[in-house]
């Protein structure tokens, strides 16, 4: 692992450079959330191949998962229905006002939505940046989300997956060896993450240490986050604060991997301390301080996700504005 220079000097026996590792958390839906909503998903504009596969995929993931699981990519549950313009009535109803031929008009099935009880119709056009129709390096898709009503209102907004950007959010979807095929499919997790609580990856900053006590330790339990196994990490680096309480890196790492497991109330109480030890340790005091910001952020998210009431003693370096990126850039 490559490490920055050292410069040595009283203040800076704390010194290392910095690392990360692959973390998931819990993102709020960033148009509307949609708990026990229907929906229907309108015709996809665009090359017609590329349109039936990512409303294929929408569907599939869109369907409960067996036992819950909400792991990766967007959550899949009960908690709305996505249905197609055929399913809210007989196709002979919604015909009979259709100002096409053999084709439901726009206005019969928000007419047909409206009776089966739905509130919103999912509209979506595929874009590419490369001006070509189809690509299996990029892809983009502008939604729209129209409300029937108007309390429901209209929302919209674009999305952007690559293979780059792919690779790092959804790894897993490098196993499909079919690269269109990974482009539809981190599409619908990406579009049902507009309106429902998902889980998404992200890489985040690690505190290295090379000259102080328990240095070693530190960094190896950096490898064990870089793999992905933050309890194991987590361990290792309380062990290591156990016999060196003022190793500040290990404050910084171990306040990270509450957040992994959403305890966000002590995350915050270990960046506290390390902010505090980083006054011995100016190295560490901006990283420190970025994550601080950083688990405000993320606990924002959290509780938006569910619908809880902010944590009791309010925030502290965050304002209700903030927010973080949305395309998979």
């Amino acid at each position: 692992m490559a490490c920055c220079a050292v410069v040595w000097g009283a203040v800076s026996s704390n010194l290392g450079c910095r690392s990360h590792a692959p973390i998931h958390l819990w993102q709020p839906p960033q148009l509307r959330s949609m708990d026990g909503e229907k929906l229907v998903l309108m015709d996809i504009a665009g090359p017609a191949d590329t349109a039936a596969a990512i409303r294929e995929e929408l569907l599939a993931g869109a369907k409960p998962s067996a036992g819950g699981d909400r792991s990766s990519g967007a959550a899949a549950s009960d908690a709305f229905t996505v249905l197609l313009p055929d399913e809210l009535e007989s196709r002979a109803t919604i015909q009979l006002v259709s100002n096409r031929d053999q084709a439901p008009s726009d206005l019969a099935i928000a007419a047909a939505a409206r009776r089966s009880g739905v509130r919103y119709l999912l509209r979506g056009e595929i874009m590419h940046a490369t001006g070509r129709s189809h690509s299996d390096q990029q892809l983009s898709v502008v939604w729209q989300l129209v409300g029937l009503d108007a309390a429901a209102g209209t929302h919209g907004l674009p999305i952007t997956v690559d293979q780059t950007s792919l690779q790092r959010r959804y790894p897993e979807l490098m196993a499909v060896p079919d690269p269109t095929l990974r482009l539809h499919r981190a599409m619908a997790r990406e579009t049902l993450g507009l309106i429902h609580e998902s889980v998404v990856r992200q890489n985040v900053e690690l505190a290295n240490s090379y000259v102080t006590l328990g240095s070693a330790a530190v960094r190896r339990g950096n490898d064990l986050a870089a793999l992905g196994n933050w309890p194991a990490a987590e361990d290792v680096w309380l062990q290591t604060l156990e016999r060196y309480p003022l190793q500040t890196a290990a404050w910084i790492n171990a306040s990270i991997a509450a957040a992994a497991r959403q305890d966000f109330d002590l995350a915050k109480q270990r960046i506290t301390r390390a902010i505090r030890l980083s006054l011995l340790s100016p190295v560490q005091r901006h990283l420190a301080e970025e994550t601080l910001v950083w688990l405000e952020l993320r606990q924002r998210d959290y509780l938006e996700s569910f619908d809880l009431p902010d944590p009791a003693d309010g925030w502290r370096v965050t304002h209700a504005s903030d927010s973080g990126p949305r395309s998979l850039r």
